[in-house]
């Protein structure tokens, strides 16, 4: 199902992370929005704290193909050597700002906890309408102890208590801010898988979200997964 030979480019995010970008990604991309066309039943809402719209299982025998990916094009650039572990989502974000919980004020990463693992992330975009947004990535301008603060606070205290605590409005992150500069935007396309290490901050380039939709054929329909993979004992 994943093209054997994509187009793939390779950019630099800062502070020593970068995102793969693999673009005509899969054979025949059509296949998965059908799916989810499918299955739009199943679509169960995500926890908000996790994800702000609604998401859908894959199989593991899908995911466990996106492991030849990251082997064939990512493995070296973000220093891992073979996938432990893996689950992938079909996702559409459908959030309004007023529904956003404080987790996705901010840019958001994920972590592995095992010193010598590390997650790896993929997201894949399936609709043709960019203005529906990209991927934006940031990096922290303020002590690694103030993002943990702000972390822990976006999940355990009430939007109002967040917001005048950190002088944070709701949305979408969009630019740089007092705790996060802005570093790259990868814009959306059609068939376009992006591939980074999950501890980059992100979060969707969302500036209009009054575009989202719950229709799996006109909404940001996109397959997310995460890879947990062990490191390099040494560097390549």
């Amino acid at each position: 199902m994943f093209n054997p030979r994509p187009e793939v480019q390779q950019v630099a995010i800062g502070h020593g992370h970068v995102c793969i970008i693999i673009d005509d990604a899969l054979l025949a991309p059509e296949r998965l929005p059908a799916f989810a066309e499918a299955y739009r039943e199943d679509f169960q809402p995500a926890p908000p704290a996790l994800f702000p719209g609604l998401h859908l299982r894959m199989p593991e025998d899908f995911t466990a193909l996106l492991h030849e990916v990251v082997r064939d094009h990512a493995r070296r650039a973000l220093g891992v050597r073979r996938v432990l572990r893996s689950a992938s989502l079909l996702s559409l974000v459908t959030s309004p700002v007023t529904q956003l919980a404080p987790t996705h004020w901010l840019p958001r990463r994920q972590r592995a906890f095992a010193p010598d693992q590390c997650l790896v992330a993929a997201e894949l975009f399936l609709f043709h309408d960019a203005a529906l947004g990209g991927t934006h990535f940031f990096l922290p301008r303020v002590s690694p102890q103030q993002v943990e603060q702000l972390e822990h606070d976006a999940d355990a205290l009430s939007p109002e208590e967040f917001s005048a605590r950190h002088a944070l409005a709701a949305g979408y992150p969009q630019a740089s801010g007092a705790a996060f500069t802005h570093a790259l935007t990868v814009p959306a396309r059609w068939n376009r898988l992006l591939i980074h290490d999950g501890s980059a901050f992100r979060a969707p380039a969302i500036a209009d979200p009054a575009r989202l939709s719950a229709d799996p054929r006109h909404g940001r329909l996109t397959l997310r997964a995460t890879l947990a993979c062990s490191r390099n004992r040494v560097a390549w």
